[in-house]
């Protein structure tokens, strides 16, 4: 069944321009923006949780089957598809879609939308964008399953950088802007300009977001 869902009273603000689903298990603190849906798609993905002093803006979707933790901000126009997870102190900047099975650890920055499965580990700065390989131009949409990338802790993706397929990226590495990104990145190394480096290299131009003692 989609699109089911029972009205259920907001725990901070008024209630009257937003739906939040009986089966929405709210925190303390949550605050949910005007024309918000929370509790979208197929009831039988289960239970959506909220965690303590999450912020969702307004003209946001929260699909069935997601996990928010304590102190997200997720910002307007924002979409959270089914089985994702979101870890404490993340935010979801305006209008980005993460989507179906998405895992995001802690202290992240989510500024790009996050294609279904793919893995972001903590404190990550995620600005680009991801893309499938899409091997089998033929199979249906919805039913074909590719890998997808897994981007590890400590690791910045510039403004509109492209991962493509199932590449794993750091710990603790940087990929430049508008750089587009088909092979593995290894820890501690930087892709700029179509060139792999250590970051070391930069002398802190380009810095990750790790301690001096992890690089």
């Amino acid at each position: 069944m989609f699109g089911i869902f029972s009205r259920k009273k907001s725990r901070t603000n008024d209630n009257s321009t937003k739906v939040i689903s009986d089966l929405a298990i709210l925190g303390n603190g949550v605050e949910v923006g005007y024309f918000s849906c929370i509790g979208y798609g197929d009831i039988e993905n289960g239970k959506i949780i909220i965690g303590n002093n999450v912020k969702i803006g307004a003209y946001c979707i929260v699909h069935f089957g997601a996990t928010i933790g304590d102190n997200v901000v997720i910002d307007d126009y924002s979409k959270i598809g089914a089985g994702v997870v979101i870890e404490s102190g993340t935010r979801v900047l305006y209008g980005k879609h993460v989507y179906d099975e998405a895992k995001i650890g802690k202290n992240c920055i989510i500024g790009g939308h996050v294609a279904d499965r793919t893995i972001i580990g903590n404190n990550v700065t995620y600005m680009g964008e991801i893309a499938h390989s899409h091997w089998n131009p033929n199979g249906d949409w919805d039913e074909t399953v590719e890998p997808s990338p897994v981007i590890k802790d400590g690791t910045v993706i510039g403004v509109n950088a492209l991962i493509i397929g199932g590449v794993e990226i750091g710990p603790c590495a940087y990929v430049g802007a508008g750089e587009i990104i088909r092979t593995n990145i290894g820890a501690n190394m930087a892709y700029i300009k179509g060139t792999v480096r250590e970051l070391a290299y930069y002398r802190g131009l380009f810095k990750a977001r790790c301690n001096d003692s992890q690089l």
